[in-house]
């Protein structure tokens, strides 16, 4: 690898440290004077991670202070530098000098230590798009600058992509289930016991029921990620609208604040639009809705061709939703150590398409201890798969919609059934 520096010019973003501004509300320190800090107080970037998507490439700088960046939102370059003046800067403990990335977006990170303050230098694989913003401080997450490195082409590949899996679907008469794998990258979802993370165990189910639906014709499995980063929850169903979906399932792990014996077993979830259908579902929606927080995506105001105009078809959509949860829980129910706790109505964010019945499967709590072994078991999530596929398939033939015909119907002949 030829050495990142002679790639092209660094684009400078100064940082300018406001140690602890959060306490007064302020995000900006004044230019070109030192930020004060408590006695013996040194800020420190703590972690810098990368996660790498299709599209694109996340670099997340944990810090353990606040930091105001003055910087643009967006810019194309080769390279990046971002220094902190006027601020001694550590590197914490397992943050190394140089780290390479080498994912084809991101050639190497480099933490400089300088009697000035410090810097941390960033070089692209080729000259690119980028998109930096800070995340306060949240919960268990510290205070984080965000890097956005696109993939030099990746959206166009991934409409051509889409638009391949729309275009077989007709010739082939075959329906398409987009399988939602919840939370990823950043975002790891609810914690279990010894390390048990809900992005992982939803991406090997989801992997599960794919592979299962795969195994037989008339069906096709496709994921909306098919590793380990991020997604905002609109763009989830938003990929399923582009390949034409014909449903759209999204796996996630239940969790309790608190974890008590009530709390085990599966519930699927389709959309409410008038609320919940109780209070504990209305907190579920909102910790999951709160995952585009997690992701540092803007809240959004509905969609406003969501509207009078689609009552029609939100309501069908609506009904098939139900049709689908039932199908997929009754399924679910034949593994006896899982509870059925029931299929229900909460306003999940990722279930607003109209364009196809949309469920969110709740497979287990992944807090509760003996539920958790079982999540993080391949045996079960193997399982679990299969369970899923065949409730497709059941609704399916419940539907009407029948296997192989994009209009609607089963073939001519066929009970709707397979």
């Amino acid at each position: 690898m030829n050495h990142p520096v002679l790639r092209g010019g660094l684009l400078a973003l100064l940082l300018l440290a406001a140690c602890d501004g959060a306490a007064s509300g302020s995000h900006h320190a004044s230019k070109g004077r030192p930020a004060s800090h408590p006695a013996g107080h040194v800020p420190s970037l703590t972690s810098v991670r990368a996660w790498s998507a299709p599209a694109s490439t996340r670099l997340v700088l944990d810090f353990n202070a606040q930091v105001a960046p003055v910087a643009p939102d967006s810019g194309e370059a080769t390279d990046l530098v971002v220094t902190i003046p006027a601020l001694s800067l550590r590197r914490g403990p397992g943050v190394p000098e140089f780290q390479a990335v080498a994912d084809g977006v991101v050639d190497s990170i480099r933490v400089s230590e300088t009697a000035e303050g410090g810097a941390v230098e960033v070089w692209f694989h080729s000259r690119t798009t980028f998109h930096t913003f800070t995340l306060d401080r949240e919960g268990d997450k510290p205070f984080r600058l965000v890097l956005d490195v696109d993939r030099p082409g990746a959206a166009a590949e991934e409409s051509e992509r889409l638009a391949r899996i729309a275009t077989t679907k007709l010739a082939t008469r075959t329906r398409i289930v987009a399988i939602d794998a919840g939370h990823g990258g950043e975002d790891a979802g609810a914690r279990g016991p010894h390390g048990v993370l809900e992005k992982q165990v939803t991406l090997a189910i989801a992997r599960a029921l794919a592979a299962e639906l795969n195994r037989g014709s008339g069906v096709q499995g496709v994921l909306t990620r098919t590793g380990d980063y991020f997604i905002p929850l609109h763009d989830r169903y938003r990929i399923a609208e582009r390949m034409k979906a014909d449903m759209f399932i999204s796996i996630h792990a239940n969790s309790s604040p608190r974890w008590t014996r009530r709390d085990r077993g599966s519930e699927v979830y389709f959309l409410s639009l008038t609320g919940a259908s109780d209070q504990a579902d209305k907190d579920l929606a909102d910790v999951e809705n709160a995952a585009d927080l997690v992701g540092g995506v803007p809240q959004q105001a509905e969609d406003d061709l969501v509207n009078i105009l689609y009552d029609v078809k939100r309501t069908s959509a609506l009904e098939r939703s139900q049709m689908l949860a039932e199908a997929l829980l009754d399924n679910m129910a034949a593994d006896r150590r899982l509870e059925s706790r029931g299929v229900k109505q909460a306003g999940f964010a990722v279930l607003k398409s109209v364009e196809f019945p949309s469920v969110l499967v709740e497979t287990a709590f992944i807090n509760n201890p003996a539920e958790a072994r079982l999540l993080a078991s391949p045996d079960f999530q193997s399982q679990m798969g299969r369970q899923l596929a065949a409730g497709v398939r059941d609704f399916l033939g419940r539907s009407g919609l029948g296997l192989g015909d994009p209009a609607g119907g089963p073939k001519p002949g066929s009970t709707g059934h397979d």
